[in-house]
């Protein structure tokens, strides 16, 4: 019913039928509402069929969609004065042409008819542009969704080559731990594939998420690397787009130094007010061929762009930089 509705077939008659009745009734010599009210409203619509289609499949398309607005403007009173001449044609030549008991003839003055011409003209103008930016306004809103669910579910690979290193390593020691670190990683990805649907999710399961990701990493750090994650705050009945702290959360991890000489350290902090102000710093280091190539991960583009599109002048994102250490600050309000 509603594509229906929608549909230029069901448009079309209907404002047609209305128009009819309407222009039919305005000049209706008596109070009811007879037969030849709808005969003369018919005669009177053929110019206004040929002044609309005009219009709407030829001077909109051509000169206003192309942004050719002076052409159009120019255009519209040779349109009016072609309907006018249609107009007397119609009632001049081809009525008198017709084998009909009616009598008709234009009695509109031109000033009226001119003023009629001009509401439609202006009206199906009005109707064509409303549809068009409507049609844009969702385009542009799917689009946007396909963006932001893309930049969801980007997954860096390089962290499950990691991952799946590590509990490969346990495997064959045969640790404890290794069916603990399988679920971890399990409970991880179906966070990430399945339970960001939504525009916003409740801080509570992002901190979850964080922590089992922190906990997979610190698996293939060297010993005495320090990683840190504070919470301050009530966590509970906030919430914040999906995945949004995780590519802050990875970069630190991918950047931080992976040789002998000195332990990777990592302070994350998270802290809940009147904001949600998030805090991460690590030390800078080299990143591996891997993480040089095609498997770079998503990083703080992906960051940067999210915020732009969800929390448009609502955040503050500072990141700061040393030789040896980098910082990351998001204040969401």
């Amino acid at each position: 019913m509603v594509k229906l509705i929608n549909s230029k077939w069901f448009q079309h008659p209907v404002f047609w039928m209305l128009s009819i009745y309407a222009i039919g009734s305005y000049f209706s010599i008596s109070n009811v509402f007879k037969f030849i009210d709808v005969f003369y409203g018919l005669l009177f619509h053929v110019p206004l069929f040929f002044l609309v289609y005009v219009n709407l499949r030829v001077l909109i398309p051509r000169f206003l969609d192309q942004g050719k607005y002076l052409i159009y403007f120019l255009s519209i009173p040779l349109l009016l004065l072609a309907t006018y001449a249609f107009h007397e044609l119609t009632f001049e030549v081809m009525f008198p042409l017709m084998d009909s008991d009616f009598y008709m003839v234009s009695f509109t003055e031109w000033q009226v008819l001119v003023s009629i011409f001009t509401i439609y003209l202006i009206l199906t103008t009005l109707i064509k542009l409303s549809k068009s930016w409507y049609t844009l306004q969702q385009v542009e809103k799917e689009k946007l969704s396909l963006e932001l669910n893309s930049l969801k579910t980007q997954i860096n690979p390089h962290f499950l080559f990691n991952s799946l290193n590590s509990i490969y390593s346990q495997a064959l020691a045969k640790s404890d731990q290794t069916s603990e670190t399988v679920l971890e990683l399990s409970n991880l990805l179906r966070y990430m594939l399945y339970e960001v649907e939504e525009d916003k999710v409740p801080l509570v399961k992002e901190v979850e998420m964080l922590e089992n990701y922190i906990e997979l990493q610190k698996l293939r750090l060297e010993e005495g690397s320090k990683v840190g994650f504070t919470l301050e705050g009530e966590l509970e009945g906030v919430v914040i787009a999906p995945l949004l702290l995780f590519p802050l959360v990875e970069n630190a991890f991918k950047h931080g130094k992976k040789d002998d000489s000195k332990q990777e350290f990592i302070d994350i902090r998270l802290k809940v007010d009147t904001a949600i102000s998030f805090s991460i710093k690590n030390k800078l280091g080299q990143i591996d061929d891997m993480e040089k190539g095609k498997y770079g991960g998503i990083g703080l583009e992906n960051v940067k762009r999210r915020l732009e599109l969800i929390y448009p002048n609502s955040y503050e994102l500072e990141i700061l930089k040393t030789e040896t250490e980098f910082q990351v600050n998001l204040t969401l309000v």
